[in-house]
């Protein structure tokens, strides 16, 4: 029996590091920070009261900025997951998802714009769940499981809101509140954290 030298393990260590690489770029989005996502519901929650308090479900002066707060949440929370995890966050399966959702979330963007600009804005909780369901749903492809569940449970609920729009209110709060919350504390249990 031989003992292996440096170099041996040199090589075998810069091996399994190409091997880790490789399935990383090829493997799934595994770092989505459950609890980020639950941080996320909280602000989903308190935009919905905000709008209700205020009379105006679909008021851009709450919801533009609760998206981009909770934008920045999600990100510094995976990125703290995926640190954890000791996998690059910007990792090839990384790179795929955010290909895959960015044009639906800015095809939503542009749709909001189009939307209040016309004084349409009862559709406007409808077009911005599906949207971003559709992102979910789409990007979850390249995640864990429930983010995909959770991306069709958002196109439900948009549709029904695009239909019904006096349910708008309700459902964002439901979505983009009790949702992400639901699904974050699935996350926590069934992926670490």
């Amino acid at each position: 029996m031989t003992i292996p030298t440096q170099e041996d393990q040199q090589q075998a260590h810069e091996t399994l590091a190409f091997i880790r690489r490789m399935m990383e770029s090829a493997s799934t989005f595994s770092a989505v920070s459950g609890w980020g996502m639950v941080i996320v519901g909280i602000i989903g929650l308190i935009a919905a009261t905000l709008a209700w308090s205020g009379g105006v479900p679909a008021d851009l002066r709450i919801w533009i900025p609760a998206a981009v707060v909770s934008l920045a949440v999600a990100a510094v929370a995976n990125a703290f997951k995926a640190h954890g995890q000791n996998v690059p966050l910007w990792s090839g399966a990384f790179r795929k998802l955010a290909w895959v959702m960015t044009p639906t979330l800015a095809a939503g963007a542009l749709l909001t714009v189009a939307l209040a600009n016309q004084g349409i804005d009862a559709l406007l909780p409808g077009m911005w769940l599906a949207m971003y369901g559709a992102g979910v749903t789409a990007g979850g492809t390249l995640s864990v499981r429930a983010i995909r569940w959770m991306g069709i449970a958002f196109l439900g609920l948009g549709a029904v809101a695009l239909f019904r729009p006096e349910y708008g209110l309700s459902l964002l709060g439901a979505g983009f509140g009790g949702l992400h919350i639901a699904i974050g504390m699935d996350i926590v249990w069934r992926h670490g954290g």
